[in-house]
């Protein structure tokens, strides 16, 4: 062996003995790179799309902190928490559509979009605040009034407001509170109060609950919608809660309303005053979708030759399965459906409470024929025991055997009939959210959740698959203690002593998506085939991802069993 050779293995054995020595170790960042923006963008973009819509869920507080709405909140909140290049797309999401379920909410999320410290402006990132059954009391009234009109100040971008009234209004049941619950929270004059306080010009859609036959309230109605001209849908829930008395004067309508952009309407027909108010005072030029809550039975003409001219949708909805049973089986002939092509000769969707045979037979006696109809759906109390056979045999059978009978007045309508379940708790946009052209084929099968309630749809039928949702844990389980103990708002405390902030465990009760009001966007649901579906009592179980495949097949063979 030669000099060189040994002084070159001397050098390599000596680099060998460093690269063992930390201290002589190459300096390497040990963080791994970060995520490009674009990257995390596309992440949430994802997320999006299979976000759960506001319909899926109902965020009641008795639900207690295991619903689907919380666990949903749950999921936001730890997306906030993965690392800092996903705290500001996960806040935007969080923030983006709050609910507000208890009163002390009110006060801490107005101190959250307040506060400077963080050097954040949250307040610009809500688009949708939804009071759900919020119960103010008397006391604190005005304190979570002027907070509530801070928080509508800080929401620059605020596009959807709505209020649901607290269950305990219904009925006139606040009476046996005493003076507990302030009724006047709901009254239209101290929501347009409030909502002058933000920007209602910005507002896109608008739920209120409305004392139809107060005519200060109609007042008021009036002056806060002619603030919002850029409003695209509306819906009028009656207030079932008792007013002041109003001395009897011939009523005077407020002057004409023009609202160029709404397209969604939703009104209550239990009120006389504001029910004539909006068919002779309004003008709706491009009113495409039209619902009749509280439906009892007869079309307003009038209300249709004024603002039907655009429509494609026209709703007929029940306020209670008790009132589709009765409407669904009286045979009336004066409901106006004959002349429905005179005042709505767009009309492509027909959502009726009422045999479907009679509504086809008010058709052959029109002048004018449907061109346009295509869909016809028919609200039902229960859906057990039918079939797509039974529901063509109720609908066309029964009337293609009338004398004079064909099907010349709705050419386009084929045999595109379904029936509705009332069970899926009276969402009144069910036909939208289970739209028909959701299924590309006829024997498709498509299950999604409304309210909780795992919904089947098929070409024939839409009705609930099981009961609504509880609390997922036995009270006396482990799980249950466990979510107990970690969840402070399983037991609902005093309002006026929550001090924590908006976005703690217990304070902040806020959801998010981005539904489309007509609930016909992009839903995660499950496919099936339609001989592996049930009837309404034969199986009440439906998972959240996926249907067990062995009670698919148990229902398979119970189906082959009963000849369907």
């Amino acid at each position: 062996m030669t000099a060189c050779e040994l002084h070159a293995l001397r050098k390599e054995n000596v680099d060998s003995r460093k690269s063992l020595n930390p201290e002589f170790a190459p300096c390497v960042n040990s963080l791994p790179p970060a995520l490009p923006a674009e990257v995390v963008k596309v992440v949430f973009d994802e997320l999006a799309l299979i976000a759960t819509q506001p319909y899926e869920y109902v965020p009641d507080v008795l639900l207690g902190p295991r619903s689907s709405y919380m666990d949903h909140v749950r999921f936001q909140k730890g997306l906030t928490l993965v690392c800092k290049s996903w705290w500001d797309l996960a806040t935007r999401v969080l923030y983006e559509r709050i609910v507000i379920r208890r009163m002390g909410q009110i006060p801490a999320l107005a101190r959250t979009l307040s506060a400077t410290d963080a050097g954040y402006n949250f307040g610009s990132l809500v688009k949708h605040i939804t009071l759900h059954e919020c119960a103010i009391l008397k006391p604190f009234s005005d304190v979570v009034l002027e907070h509530l009109r801070i928080v509508l100040r800080h929401c620059t971008t605020l596009q959807s407001f709505s209020m649901v009234p607290h269950y305990n209004y219904r009925g006139r049941a606040w009476y046996g509170l005493g003076s507990a619950l302030d009724n006047n929270w709901m009254a239209l004059e101290t929501i347009r109060n409030v909502l002058q306080t933000g920007r209602a010009e910005t507002l896109r859609h608008l739920e209120l609950s409305v004392q139809t036959e107060s005519r200060t309230a109609i007042v008021e109605l009036y002056h806060l919608l002619s603030q919002t001209t850029q409003l695209l849908s509306l819906k009028l829930a009656p207030f079932p809660c008792g007013r002041e008395y109003e001395a009897y004067n011939e009523f005077t309508a407020p002057q004409m309303l023009t609202l160029p952009s709404l397209n969604d309407l939703q009104i209550s027909m239990e009120g006389y005053n504001l029910y004539e108010w909006i068919a002779s005072s309004w003008q709706l030029p491009n009113l495409t979708f039209l619902t009749f809550l509280d439906f009892y039975g007869h079309i307003s003409l009038p209300f249709l030759a004024a603002h039907g001219g655009q429509l494609i949708y026209l709703h007929c909805y029940p306020s209670s399965s008790e009132h589709a049973a009765s409407w669904h089986g009286m045979h009336v002939t004066q409901h106006g459906f004959d002349q429905l092509a005179d005042v709505a000769p767009m009309l492509e969707h027909l959502v009726v409470c009422r045999a479907a045979s009679d509504i086809l037979r008010d058709f052959r006696k029109a002048d004018r024929p449907l061109v346009h109809l295509r869909h016809l759906d028919v609200w039902v109390p229960h859906v057990a025991g039918l079939t797509r056979q039974r529901v063509m045999e109720e609908s066309f059978e029964g009337y293609d055997d009338a004398p004079g009978s064909d099907r010349e007045k709705f050419p386009a309508l084929g045999e595109n009939v379904r029936f509705l379940s009332h069970r899926v708790h009276g969402h009144s946009d069910l036909p939208k959210i289970c739209h028909p052209s959701a299924l590309s084929q006829s024997d498709e099968v498509r299950a999604l959740y409304v309210r909780d309630v795992c919904v089947v749809q098929t070409s024939w039928c839409v009705w609930a698959n099981e009961v609504p949702a509880r609390i997922r844990d036995e009270p006396g389980s482990d799980t249950a203690d466990s979510d107990e103990e970690e969840d402070p708002e399983f037991v609902v405390g005093d309002d006026e002593e929550d001090k924590t902030s908006w976005c703690s465990e217990d304070a902040s009760d806020h959801g998010s998506g981005t539904g489309s009001l007509d609930g016909m966007a992009e839903d995660s649901y499950v496919m099936l085939r339609e001989d592996k579906v049930t009837e309404t009592g034969t199986s009440h179980q439906a998972l959240l991802e996926q249907w067990d495949l062995e009670e698919i097949d148990r229902v398979r063979e119970c189906l082959v069993r009963d000849g369907r």
